[in-house]
């Protein structure tokens, strides 16, 4: 019986993907594990809900004095209008708020109005960069973006930044938690590039990381391993 020999190239294939295989969370570089346990994301772009700051553009059809160009919501998440004042519109979807906004109007002041409400400066979909970046600050983001990405919207590390040490604080399930990410091994394509969701706060170097959240940053060898809570934070 003849046998068949498979090429060298394949056979190599085969024993990298054997090994891979075998590879654990345990025999992962330090930091690798945050990525093995992260939540996965939520959908983004989808149901956005509206937060203070937001500007929106609130058409009346047909009610020209009553539609608004630049309407920003206010701290208690109220927006203001002609006629009905204050309306609450934080956490509402566009369609939602839209809804809200015309059964006031139709209360006592229009027969079956109609409309509509544009998000046009959506300041909930935003992300703070701070540590060991040239350009720190809050940048709004649109679509999906990783952590390489969101350092990158900065100007990208310091010449001196520890790019092996970049924590990320989310809230999750009613709590600030935090991780620690090696930038270096990212962009080595050796560890995932992580997604970056709205709201999160993103430091360069532990140090700047401990200075800026002070008492709340303990246990920091874990955050190698995922998402820790922060102490004093419900």
């Amino acid at each position: 019986m003849t046998r068949r020999l498979l090429p060298r190239g394949t056979m190599a294939v085969l024993l990298l993907g054997g090994l891979a295989a075998c590879t654990t969370v345990e025999d992962a570089p330090r930091g690798e594990q945050a990525y093995a346990i992260m939540p996965p994301p939520p959908a983004v772009g989808l149901d956005y809900r509206i937060a203070p700051d937001d500007v929106l553009r609130i058409q009346v059809y047909h009610e020209p004095d009553l539609s608004l160009e630049d309407a920003r919501v206010d701290a208690q998440g109220m927006v203001r209008m002609p006629l009905i004042g204050a309306v609450p519109v934080a956490g509402l979807s566009a369609s939602e708020a839209a809804d809200v906004v015309a059964g006031r109007l139709g209360e006592r002041y229009l027969v079956s109005p109609q409309v509509s409400l544009f998000v046009k400066t959506a300041v909930g979909r935003r992300i703070t960069l701070d540590g060991e970046v040239r350009e720190p600050g809050l940048y709004p983001i649109e679509g999906r973006l990783t952590l390489s990405q969101a350092v990158a919207l900065a100007k990208g590390p310091t010449r001196l930044a520890a790019t092996d040490q970049v924590v990320v604080v989310r809230r999750m399930d009613g709590q600030r938690q935090a991780a620690m990410f090696d930038l270096g091994a990212i962009r080595k394509g050796a560890a995932p590039d992580p997604e970056i969701l709205p709201g999160d706060q993103l430091i360069v170097g532990l140090s700047r990381a401990k200075a800026i959240l002070g008492g709340a940053l303990v246990a920091v060898p874990a955050l190698a391993a995922g998402f820790i809570a922060l102490d004093g934070d419900n």
